[in-house]
């Protein structure tokens, strides 16, 4: 039988423990929420103007809705929001932005020396003045939405920055991932 003294200190201990876990837990569902499509490419798009200081050096930039990389579908939500939100931050970290938004179907692959961009896509860029286009690809995985962008410059298709993330897929991106 263990001393009155004794048993305080291990129920002391006890109760101690039992605190910290109540805590961690409660750490756990007060976790602050992972951040949204627009503070992820926000973020993203700051890291690639701050990584590429040489961007708003680059001229008027135009921006295409994201294309799902497994390839030409309906369009959704995602894809032109997601261009927005980007050249929106892109923006805001100093690139000139033109208002025009290209349909991302526009920019896939059509033949042999055209590259990554076809005539048309230069034609239209070079008729709004500008001299780079946003451009961003996604694919979705079991539980996370994976993204790759990148600023090409039209007249050469030269990637001039790059920046890649994932997000977790939840219920937004669900939603805005949904062909119309």
């Amino acid at each position: 039988m263990l001393n009155p003294l004794r048993q305080a200190c291990l129920l002391l201990i006890l109760l101690l423990s039992l605190t910290g876990c109540a805590n961690h837990e409660r750490a756990l569902y007060n976790a602050p929420p992972a951040p949204g499509l627009d503070e992820a490419l926000g973020s993203a798009m700051h890291e690639m103007t701050e990584a590429f200081p040489e961007l708003a050096e680059q001229g008027p930039m135009i921006a295409a809705s994201f294309i799902n990389v497994e390839g030409a579908g309906a369009s959704t939500a995602f894809d032109r929001i997601a261009a927005e939100l980007s050249a929106a931050g892109l923006a805001r970290g100093g690139m000139p932005v033109r208002e025009v938004l290209l349909d991302g179907g526009q920019l896939m692959v059509l033949e042999g020396n055209d590259g990554l961009l076809t005539r048309r896509v230069r034609r239209r860029g070079a008729g709004e003045g500008a001299r780079t286009l946003l451009l961003g690809t996604y694919a979705l995985g079991q539980d996370r939405l994976f993204l790759a962008l990148r600023v090409v410059e039209l007249r050469t298709d030269r990637v001039l920055a790059s920046r890649g993330l994932s997000l977790p897929l939840d219920g937004d991106l669900r939603q805005l991932l949904r062909s119309y």
